[in-house]
């Protein structure tokens, strides 16, 4: 007796599955995240840092800057022979900063940005724009969708991205670092400007040794500059312990406002 089984009924449709095509702001995306810096921890054992307030209001000094990816930034402002002043702190949960001068140390966590300007910021985009790192700044309203666009002109690619409240500008060079990052108000009123320039290897890592923030409303222009001479790579860095019992405490909106 010849049993004939049929497997007709029992076959298994297989359906091929086609891979999304990237846009080309995502593929640039890639990009850009695959060239970006990466260390287990970086110090400018040796920099300048320029603020101009006012024509009238200006200040520099030496200083050092220690930075832990995802744990901390420690900025020590020295301006006389070593002597330190100046102290900022960032971590992922708090602002700290400490005025030796008038004894006096401001704290706050990260909300105060939104609460003030309406804009989130973290200690992610902190630490991403003293690292030459792409971030996205978002709005208080958090469930507005993201738009990305790529670009080309003159052989320079730019990467931006847009909110109902702001556009998020990056400009890059040759090698998908970041150059330069815009960030512009949708009324106009406001721009915050980041420049990254004389980019230098050391080591396995190539670093702008020049960083300038620029942020400018209707009324104001202010100016933030790094200017590294010296910096390491992986070293094993140690953050100092801080005593805030011989400081008293100071409101942190007068310094942002």
């Amino acid at each position: 007796m010849v049993v004939f089984i049929s497997f007709t009924g029992c076959k298994t449709t297989q359906k091929t599955v086609v891979p999304e095509k990237q846009t080309e702001a995502q593929i640039l995306l890639t990009e850009i995240q695959k060239a970006e810096p990466k260390f287990t921890s970086i110090e400018f054992k040796r920099m300048n840092i320029s603020i101009n307030l006012s024509e009238n209001t200006r200040y520099n000094s030496a200083a050092t800057c220690k930075i832990i990816p995802d744990s901390v930034i420690h900025i020590s402002v020295q301006p006389f022979f070593g002597v330190e002043m100046f102290i900022a702190r960032l971590t992922p949960k708090q602002i700290l900063v400490i005025d030796k001068i008038k004894g006096i140390y401001y704290q706050s966590d990260y909300s105060i940005f939104e609460q003030q300007f309406g804009i989130v910021i973290d200690y992610l985009t902190f630490e991403s724009l003293f690292t030459n790192k792409l971030f996205f700044i978002s709005t208080a309203n958090h469930a507005e969708t993201v738009l990305m666009h790529a670009s080309e002109k003159n052989g320079n690619k730019m990467l931006s991205y847009q909110h109902a409240t702001l556009t998020q500008h990056f400009f890059l060079n040759e090698h998908h670092r970041i150059r330069e990052m815009a960030v512009n108000s949708n009324s106009g009123n406001e721009q915050f400007m980041a420049f990254y320039s004389d980019f230098t290897q050391n080591g396995s890592l190539i670093f702008p040794y020049g960083i300038r923030f620029q942020l400018k409303n209707k009324t104001a222009l202010y100016n933030f500059n790094l200017s590294i001479s010296r910096f390491a790579v992986d070293e094993g860095i140690t953050i100092p312990a801080l005593n805030l019992n011989q400081y008293r405490q100071g409101d942190i909106t007068s310094l942002i406002k």
